[in-house]
């Protein structure tokens, strides 16, 4: 684990000792340092450079297919995917603070990118990546990278779900073998046009589907350490070699001679023109709250399986560079690969320098197989991402958030139903907003006040029956109702009225501005009013609003 660095000495005295400064600098320059840094600088041997290199090596070869997939998916090219993936992924690993994220284009993103193409075209995506990769680095800066654990998991899931059966739709035309001028944007309509083209079914496309997508999940589930998307794609190119691509649209059918094209670099015209920038700043927010979460996420998995700790501003900043080279290389939007960076440390990943060997030999990949790459059946690479978009979707291991409660349901299936209906950044927001109302639901829930008559012989109460009120839970502005009602619930026939808060772990001002108002309109009754049982927590709250001087005299530190 890395080591933690003191920047609270404190001296004897109460000063700062002399190296409190000093441990604060050291701090700051281990917060803001790439982590291939931190990784290599001490106790790199030739045992991890060896393990770095196997893993690079097993991982690219399931990365490589994948990668063209979801550029396919996308809506562009297989080599735009690939060069997103050497340069976007290159300096995640230089500029990062995660150790084994391996970086590329991704399910998640494919449906966004491909929307924003079809609605902007792809230099309106490039505008939108580079506003997104500025935003990404500013929020890194803002240190607004530990938020990641304040979203809930039935939202994280619901979207991923969405995704998924968005992805499966998308590719659902291609795995049938359908040739269509033109496919519908939204979810429902797609689904009702290959209904309706279903007698264009092209058979041998379709065949070669169901093959490639039972083979992948037979050899994923009984043989899960062999490739099983490098044995596809290279079967499929076995069939177009074999059978002169008989009946089957290729890569190279579709999209032509990708191998021979070489990224540009440049900057799109209409980057400097401020009313396209503001027409694409939803687009752009889409691309990097998503990628800041899918990476963030991506670097509390691998720190689950390895132990290590990331540092999620550090990594905010690296993805965010990365999303600039990617567009300025001509790229799309890339982020962590959750499968592929699971399997990085499954198979032994050190340091970013696995990510690295990753890149290189998916490069020499494209390099050696590019006169492959173009005869390429599309209805295996369609296999490949149905099977991907289902296991995303995750619906047999989330099973059970089916079987949680009520209000994790409402936000997993509302989060899912409005992901395909609309897009993610809504979905998301609703789902905050679901689950924010819920936990204030379930929070008023645990709370209670409840009334009683005893004599109570505190020092202030001297001995006489009261009339008590006892609250447990949070009295916050959702409870606070609960609190006014019991206390005007009263019959206040007695002289003295005791309000014990010994189960109250927290009070906000609106839970404050109702014991100062039941304070002041029991005593124009003659009624003393007594408060006891605050904790320090409590006491210190009222203290900060200035209400604790207000209710000088009513607070008692004596409980019931």
């Amino acid at each position: 684990m890395k080591k933690q660095f003191n920047s609270t000495a404190v001296a004897d005295d109460g000063h700062f000792s002399a190296n409190a400064d000093t441990d604060v600098r050291i701090s700051r320059i281990y917060e803001w340092t790439p982590e291939i840094i931190l990784a290599t600088l001490k106790n790199y041997s030739l045992g991890n450079f060896l393990s770095d290199l196997k893993a690079g090596i097993l991982v690219s070869v399931v990365a490589f297919p994948l990668f063209m997939t979801f550029s396919i998916a996308s809506g562009v090219a297989p080599n735009v995917g690939i060069m997103t993936c050497i340069v976007a992924g290159s300096l995640a690993c230089l500029l990062g603070g995660a150790r084994f994220q391996i970086v590329g284009p991704t399910g998640a993103f494919a449906m966004i990118v491909a929307d924003i193409i079809k609605t902007h075209g792809f230099e309106g995506m490039t505008c939108a990546l580079i506003m997104a990769g500025i935003m990404m680095i500013l929020l890194g800066i803002a240190k607004v990278g530990d938020l990641i654990h304040y979203v809930p998991y039935p939202i994280t899931a619901g979207f991923t779900a969405g995704i998924g059966l968005s992805i499966i739709v998308a590719q659902l035309g291609t795995f049938l073998g359908l040739t269509l001028p033109r496919t519908p944007i939204d979810f429902f309509d797609k689904i009702s046009c290959y209904v309706g083209n279903l007698g264009a079914m092209n058979f041998y496309s379709f065949g070669l589907a169901v093959f490639s997508l039972l083979l992948l999940a037979t050899i994923q589930k009984y043989r899960p350490k062999l490739p099983g998307y490098f044995i596809v794609l290279v079967l499929g190119i076995g069939y177009s070699l074999i059978f002169d691509n008989v009946g089957v649209e290729t890569i190279g059918s579709k999209f032509g001679d990708v191998a021979s094209r070489a990224p540009s670099l440049a900057i799109p015209g209409t980057f400097f023109s401020f009313s396209h920038l503001r027409v694409l700043f939803p687009a752009a927010f889409a691309i990097a709250f998503l990628g800041s979460l899918e990476s963030l996420l991506g670097a509390i998995i691998s720190d689950n399986l390895s132990g290590e700790k990331h540092r999620s501003n550090m990594e905010l900043v690296g993805q965010g560079i990365a999303n600039l080279g990617s567009a300025l290389c001509g790229g799309i939007p890339a982020t962590c690969a959750l499968g592929t960076t699971s399997l990085n440390v499954r198979v032994g990943g050190k340091t970013p320098i696995a990510g690295l060997f990753n890149v290189l030999f998916i490069l020499l990949f494209m390099l050696c197989l590019g006169q492959f790459v173009k005869i390429i059946p599309m209805s295996s690479l369609a296999a490949m991402m149905l099977y991907t978009a289902w296991n995303m979707a995750g619906f047999t291991k989330n099973k059970y958030i089916l079987l949680a409660p009520k209000s994790d349901i409402i936000v997993f299936i509302s989060t899912v139903l409005i992901t395909l209906l609309t897009d993610i950044v809504v979905a998301v927001e609703v789902g905050l907003v679901l689950s924010a109302f819920l936990f204030i639901k379930r929070s008023v829930e645990t709370t209670t006040a409840e009334t009683f008559s005893r004599i109570i012989t505190t020092e202030e109460c001297n001995g006489k029956e009261c009339e008590c009120v006892r609250v447990s839970g949070h009295i916050f502005f959702g409870a606070a109702p609960l609190l006014h009602h019991a206390l005007e619930a009263l019959p206040k026939v007695h002289d003295t009225i005791y309000i014990d808060m010994q189960n109250v772990p927290f009070i906000d001002v609106t839970g404050a501005k109702v014991l100062k108002e039941f304070v002041a309109e029991v005593k124009c009754k003659n009624i003393e009013v007594f408060i006891g049982g605050l904790n320090k927590r409590t006491m210190k709250a009222l203290k900060k609003m200035d209400i604790a001087n207000e209710l000088a005299g009513h607070l008692s530190e004596n409980r019931i």
